[in-house]
């Protein structure tokens, strides 16, 4: 068996890389160093200080890590269908990811895709609202896109006006805000996050 040095290997992968590295070697040593000390690996003390750590700054009251942006999304949506408010259609964003779209496909939702605004990259509102008053629509899913807040205020008035949950990815966000101060995260009834370096 022929043992890869890490090391080696990230300098010779590829010329043309999707996304460079950006874990250090003073990363791989900190990582290293603690993973030798025999900590848990499952969620424990250090996962709930993370997670309330995480609400403080988002500005929420709960936080819940997970292992991906994905399995979020997965649970975001699990959680609304388990209450009774995620049922039929959907309006979801045409510019996003897959895994946005995927949990509603996996629980024998329809999503209903919207056109891009072509400032935010967000869900077009007019046909949003179009949808809302001709479509039985039961949720929102919006994507705050690449660092870019969307209209947050009349996102937040088409819900209230046809009573609906407006759920937040905010995965490619983090960090993000708006001219007011509101987080990105803040927003939605619920949002989701990634930690994915990329």
């Amino acid at each position: 068996m022929k043992i890869i040095n890490f090391r080696e290997r990230r300098s010779n992968e590829f010329i043309f890389p999707l996304a460079k590295e950006t874990i250090n070697d003073s990363d791989i040593d900190a990582l290293t160093e603690w993973l030798l000390t025999g900590p848990r690996l499952t969620k424990w003390k250090l996962t709930e200080e993370f997670e309330q750590k995480w609400a403080e700054y988002i500005g929420t009251k709960y936080s819940v890590f997970v292992n991906s942006g994905s399995s979020a999304n997965l649970l975001m949506a699990y959680a609304l269908k388990e209450m009774g408010k995620l049922k039929g259609k959907v309006i979801v964003p045409s510019v996003g990811w897959i895994t946005t779209i995927s949990p509603l496909i996996q629980f024998g939702l329809e999503p209903i895709m919207v056109d891009a605004d072509e400032k935010t990259f967000g869900i077009d509102l007019e046909q949003t609202e179009f949808l809302l008053k001709t479509e039985d629509i039961s949720a929102i899913i919006f994507v705050q896109v690449l660092g870019v807040p969307h209209y947050k205020d009349r996102l937040l008035e088409l819900c209230k006006k046809y009573e609906i949950p407006l759920l937040e990815d905010a995965c490619a966000s983090l960090g993000s805000s708006y001219e007011d101060g509101t987080m990105v995260g803040q927003v939605g009834d619920m949002s989701t996050f990634s930690f994915y370096f990329g």
